[in-house]
This record gives structure tokens, C-alpha cells and sequence, in this order.
């Protein structure tokens, strides 16, 4: 539900913005490179980040007084780390909204224009959620399981340029406000289930170019 109310907020955004706002869409690709994911506890000294990418379209409202404006993305993401010597290969559709300041200076304005942006993101999962761990042997005939959360919410800080008034520069630091997996590790044979749930999370930066039209 509150995913649901933040995204008629973001549409509520782009809607009421004032005639004289300046609307702007494009196209975005770039480059997931996750964290290690965390709370793993012995297996985090083996677990490592990996690099994935992103693309999709993005549109951008901006107040050209004072430089405020929202920009929003539709994107399909693949993010990968390594667990335990197995591939976790995340599949999302994000939705990452930002509330944007482009720094004015009008002598270079023509050719670079800075900003920074700030903003929730909402991701859902649209690949497979659950990893088997087989090269960590088998418990009393089961395998310790990784699974990845269906959806999940995080914060997007970033910064950028503009060059040209048409392609766009933007490094950003996404941070995950829950656990984005799960990891069960003990089978208890007396209730035929694992009584042992880790909750963890992945953070990842992120560089991204995009053509604005």
C-alpha cells in the first residue's frame, strides 16, 4: 500500500507542476556495482559485489527559476554479488524518483550545468528469488537457501552534471532502507524446517548516462 500511495504521489508531482515548468524526457543507461551484502556473518568473508547495468526512460520537470524540479525513471535493473559460491543475480523494474537542484552559474550554463539529487526508490523483483547454496554442502540432507524479497524500498543520493543542456552525467549511491534477502542456514529436523533466518541487504553504487531530448 504505501508503495502504491508513493506512486500516485510521483504522478501527482509531474500533474501539478506550474505551466511554466520546463518538462524534459529521455533515456538512461548505466552500471549497478553492488556492495557485499551485509549480516552474513562467516559467509561475508567470502561474499562479494558484482557489477550489473540499468536502462529505461526518465522524465524531468524543472522550475527554471530556482532550479528545483523532479525527475523520475522507469527502469530494468540487474544487480549481482556472490554468496557462499553462488551467483545471486537480481532482475528488478525500478522506479527511482528524485527531487533535483540544478546549481546555476550562468557563465558555463551553456556548456555544464551541475545538480544534485536526493529520492526514494521502488523496486520489484521480476527474476527468480530463490538460490539454492550447493557448494556449502548439504545439512541433514537440505541446502542452505538465499532468497531475494519480492519488492523492497531504498534512498537514491546522488550528483551530476548536464553538458550541452543534453546528456547527463549522474553518480549515485543507492541505500537500501530494509533487508532485500533472506538467508536460511539451519535445518531443524524437528519441525522439518529451517529455524535460522538471516535478514540481510545489498547497497550499491551507481553511474549512469543519459540523452535528454
Amino acid at each position: 500500500m504505501k508503495k502504491f500511495f508513493g506512486i500516485l504521489l510521483t504522478l501527482a508531482l509531474f500533474t501539478a507542476v506550474p505551466a511554466a515548468a520546463q518538462f524534459d524526457w529521455g533515456i538512461k543507461a548505466g552500471v549497478n556495482i553492488a556492495e557485499k551484502p551485509s549480516n552474513l556473518g562467516d559467509l561475508k568473508a567470502a561474499a562479494k559485489g558484482d557489477a550489473g547495468w540499468y536502462v529505461g526512460p526518465m522524465a524531468k520537470v524543472t522550475l527554471p527559476i530556482v532550479g528545483l524540479g523532479v525527475e523520475a525513471n522507469l527502469l530494468y535493473s540487474q544487480t549481482s554479488t556472490e554468496v557462499g559460491g553462488e551467483k545471486i543475480k537480481r532482475q528488478c523494474i525500478d522506479l527511482p524518483v528524485y527531487l533535483r537542484y540544478e546549481i546555476s552559474i550562468p557563465a558555463i550554463n551553456k556548456f555544464v550545468e551541475p545538480f544534485v539529487a536526493v529520492g526514494p526508490q521502488w523496486s520489484w523483483n521480476i527474476g527468480d528469488r530463490n538460490f539454492v547454496m550447493e557448494a556449502l554442502g548439504a545439512a541433514n540432507g537440505q541446502l542452505p537457501k538465499y532468497t531475494l524479497r519480492s519488492s523492497n524500498l531504498s534512498l537514491n543520493l546522488g550528483a551530476g552534471i548536464i553538458l550541452l543542456n543534453h546528456v547527463q552525467l549522474h553518480a549515485n549511491y543507492n541505500l537500501a532502507l530494509g533487508s532485500t534477502s533472506d538467508y536460511r542456514n539451519e535445518w531443524d529436523a524437528t519441525i522439518n524446517a529451517y529455524n535460522h533466518i538471516v535478514k540481510s541487504r545489498t547497497n550499491t553504487w551507481q553511474v549512469s548516462v543519459a540523452y535528454i531530448f
